[in-house]
C-alpha cells in the first residue's frame, strides 16, 4: 500500500488522461474496484469488471471512454486502460532512495559510484564495477570484474558470479543466480569429466529477472538477455542462450543450452524447451508446452496435452501421432 497522496491532475497529466467529475481531489492508494473505498484510485481495462465498476466505491477511476458512461464516479479517461495502470503503479512506487555503503558490507572494489546504495552483508569483489544510482539490497554476492551499470536494483540474496555484465535500468530480485556453471560434461569410461564454462552472462538494458531465476555462464562466448527481456520466477536459462528483445517468459520454464529465442516472443509458464534450437520473432508458445524442434514461421503454439485418466491420454497420443505423421 502506498501512504503518499496523489493530486488529480498531476495523475491525469502523467497518464495523459481527460479527468469526467471532481478534478480538485487527491488519492491515496490503488485498489480494484471491488476493494476500492472513497479515498483510492480504482481501474477497468477488461469489460468482465463492468458490473464491479458500476457498484464500486472509489473515489476515482482509471477506464477508456467506451465505459466511461458505466462509471458513477470521477473519471480519468485514456486510449489504453491496461497499460495506463502500469504507469500509475509506477508512479505509486515507492523508490529506494538510499545512498552510501553499509558499515557490514564487504567492498574489496575501489570502481563503486557515490550515488549507489550497497545494504548490510553484501559482498562485491576485486575489479566489480557498480555505476551511479546502483541499489544493492542485502546478502547480495557481487563476484570479480562484474559490471553493473546505472540504475539498476538487485534485491536480497542474488548471486552474481565472476564477469558477468548488468545494463542499465534493470531489476533482479531475490535469490537469483547469474553466472553459474552450466550442464556440461563428457562421458568417459561411466564416469563424468566436466567441462568448465569459461563464458560469461550478458544482461542489456532494461531486463527484469525474477526470484529465484537461474541464468548460467556459457561454456565460451556469452549467455546473453537482450534489452527489454523480462522473466517470471523461477525461470532457467541454460549456458549459451539468447533471448531476444522483449521477450517474456513465464514462471517455471526452462530453457535447455545454446538454443535461441528471438525478439517480442511470449513464452507460457511451465514450458520445456530443448537445446540447440531457434524460435524466430514473435512466436507465442502457450504454458506447459514442450517445444523440441525450431520454429521459422511467427505465430501462437502450443505443445502440451489435456489433463485425462492415463489410459485415455494413451489412446489420445497414438491417435494423434497417426494424424501428424499422415
Amino acid at each position: 500500500m502506498s501512504e503518499k497522496k496523489i493530486n488529480l491532475k498531476q495523475i491525469a497529466d502523467y497518464l495523459d488522461g481527460k479527468i469526467i467529475g471532481n478534478e480538485d481531489c487527491e488519492v491515496g492508494n490503488i485498489l480494484p474496484l471491488d476493494l476500492a473505498n472513497e479515498e483510492d484510485i480504482s481501474f477497468l481495462y477488461s469489460k468482465k469488471f463492468i458490473d464491479k465498476l458500476k457498484t464500486t466505491k472509489a473515489k476515482v477511476v482509471v477506464l477508456e471512454e467506451k465505459y466511461s458512461s458505466f462509471n458513477n464516479s470521477t473519471s480519468i479517461v485514456v486510449k489504453d486502460a491496461h497499460l495506463a495502470y502500469a504507469k500509475l503503479t509506477q508512479l505509486f512506487k515507492k523508490r529506494i532512495d538510499k545512498i552510501g555503503v553499509s558499515s557490514d558490507a564487504s567492498i574489496k572494489s575501489n570502481r563503486i559510484d557515490p550515488s549507489s546504495y550497497i545494504g548490510p552483508k553484501v559482498i562485491i569483489e576485486e575489479e566489480a564495477e557498480i555505476g551511479k544510482n546502483v541499489k544493492i539490497l542485502g546478502g547480495v554476492y557481487i563476484g570479480s570484474k562484474v559490471k553493473i551499470e546505472d540504475n539498476t536494483l538487485i534485491y536480497s540474496n542474488v548471486s552474481i558470479y565472476s564477469e558477468t555484465k548488468i545494463g542499465k535500468n534493470c531489476i533482479i530480485h531475490a535469490n537469483s543466480v547469474l553466472g553459474s556453471d552450466g550442464l556440461g560434461f563428457a562421458n568417459k569410461d561411466e564416469k563424468w569429466e566436466k567441462i568448465e564454462h569459461l563464458g560469461i552472462v550478458k544482461v542489456e538494458n532494461e531486463v527484469e529477472i525474477g526470484s529465484g531465476c537461474t541464468i548460467d555462464r556459457s561454456s565460451t562466448g556469452e549467455t546473453i538477455l537482450k534489452s527489454g527481456v523480462k522473466l517470471d520466477n523461477q525461470v532457467h536459462i541454460a549456458h549459451n542462450c539468447e533471448i531476444g528483445e522483449n521477450t517474456i517468459i513465464g514462471a517455471k520454464t526452462a530453457i535447455a543450452g545454446s538454443t535461441k529465442v528471438g525478439k517480442r516472443c511470449k513464452i507460457g509458464g511451465g514450458c520445456g524447451i530443448i537445446d540447440n534450437i531457434n524460435l524466430c520473432d514473435d512466436v507465442t508458445v502457450t504454458p506447459m508446452s514442450f517445444v523440441t524442434k525450431s520454429i521459422a514461421k511467427k505465430g501462437i503454439y502450443s505443445g502440451g496435452s489435456m489433463l485425462m485418466e492415463h489410459k485415455d491420454w494413451l489412446k489420445y497420443s497414438a491417435e494423434l501421432n497417426r494424424k501428424i505423421k499422415k
